[in-house]
């Protein structure tokens, strides 16, 4: 399967760093005011920022829409997961 077959599924529209609605998504994992991690059928996705608050979530559709300043979106599987550090980890 290609790059682009593994994310058919999956869109993000993002407006005004304020309002980000994606389609695909099967799970949310765990949500606090400043990260939010949710599931789509192949891989996780972390949606970090400020005020987060999820407005609407449908597993059934795959439909989530959240409010709230997005500071960045970062794919990954279980392994990358446990790799990945924010920078004010590496300056601890």
């Amino acid at each position: 399967m290609n790059e682009v077959e593994e994310f058919s599924k999956h869109d993000i529209i993002i407006k005004a760093r304020q309002r980000t609605e994606m389609t695909g998504i099967s799970d949310v994992t765990s949500f606090d005011d400043g990260t939010i991690v949710a599931q789509s059928e192949k891989f996780g996705i972390s949606i970090e920022g400020e005020n987060l608050k999820i407005e609407k979530f449908n597993s059934e559709s795959g439909e989530f829409v959240l409010n709230g300043k997005i500071n960045g979106i970062f794919y990954f599987t279980h392994s990358t997961q446990k790799k990945r550090k924010s920078i004010a980890d590496i300056f601890r």
